[in-house]
């Protein structure tokens, strides 16, 4: 992944709804603003850049605000026979996908949940 598609897609993640990946919908022109491009294109720059990530898996189109921007989902890339799967912060392992109980319903060590 090339350091122009790690910006945007960091970039547009901040706009992403923190538990579902869903609802990223800044304009180009923000995103371009936000990074700093320049030159005489920076929305198209930013566009191009999306595609990329389009392509690669990492973003989904889920509708286009009116007259607006488009809507999208962050995902991971398909890697081998895994489908496409929305970002869900519920469903994160943190020991690396070891265990079956999601990051969720884990508690940290040391500290106790009420009941």
């Amino acid at each position: 992944m090339k350091h122009a598609e790690k910006l945007v897609g960091v970039a547009m993640a901040l706009y992403a709804d923190y538990e579902t990946g869903e609802n990223v919908c800044p304009s180009n022109g923000t995103i371009a603003r936000e990074l700093g491009y320049g030159g005489k294109a920076p929305e198209q720059t930013v566009n191009k850049i999306v595609g990329r990530l389009r392509k690669a898996g990492w973003l989904t189109k889920t509708g286009k605000v009116p007259d607006g921007p488009v809507i999208y989902r962050l995902t991971l890339p398909k890697q081998g026979d895994m489908a496409e799967e929305p970002y869900n912060l519920h469903t994160f392992k943190s020991d690396g996908g070891r265990s079956e109980e999601s990051a969720a319903k884990s508690k940290p060590v040391g500290e106790e949940r009420p009941p």
